[in-house]
């Protein structure tokens, strides 16, 4: 299980309120592998997570555009990369009746919730509070729900 921790809010209530609820269906998908549920099960807790992941990569790229945030561009391929990686962990399911996310897979969805937020995210929450747009961020951000 993979803990909240405090460090990775980033000031907006609605990014934050997504990255805390990614975290509840990251622990719920790495439950259901370390229990005896079936194939079924494991695919819908992965359906799951993997679905509040591309909404709120989805949600936060509009609310960048309405924001007017200038590193779009690379944060948008960020994100891409990432739907690529979830991408290749849900081949592997499909390819492996037996699936269990090796030690790499349960890094890499640690990694990626809470290294993505520290230099990607928080990158951009900087440029929001220096522009003065906290308000309109998290409005975009509600708006989009």
């Amino acid at each position: 299980m993979i803990d909240w921790d405090d460090s990775i809010l980033t000031g907006i209530p609605n990014v934050d309120r997504d990255h805390k609820e990614i975290l509840r269906l990251i622990n719920a998908f790495l439950s259901t592998i370390g229990s005896d549920s079936g194939t079924a099960s494991v695919h819908d807790s992965f359906r799951a997570m993997e679905h509040c992941i591309y909404r709120h990569l989805d949600r936060e790229e509009r609310m960048l555009e309405a924001v007017g945030y200038d590193g779009n561009e690379g944060h948008f391929a960020t994100h891409r990369r990432l739907l690529d990686d979830l991408q290749e962990i849900w081949d592997d399911m499909l390819l492996d009746a037996d699936f269990r996310p090796d030690e790499a897979a349960q890094k890499w969805l640690r990694s990626w919730l809470f290294e993505h937020v520290r230099h990607e995210d928080f990158a951009y929450r900087d440029w929001i509070v220096a522009a003065g747009k906290e308000d309109l961020a998290n409005a975009r951000m509600e708006a989009e729900t």
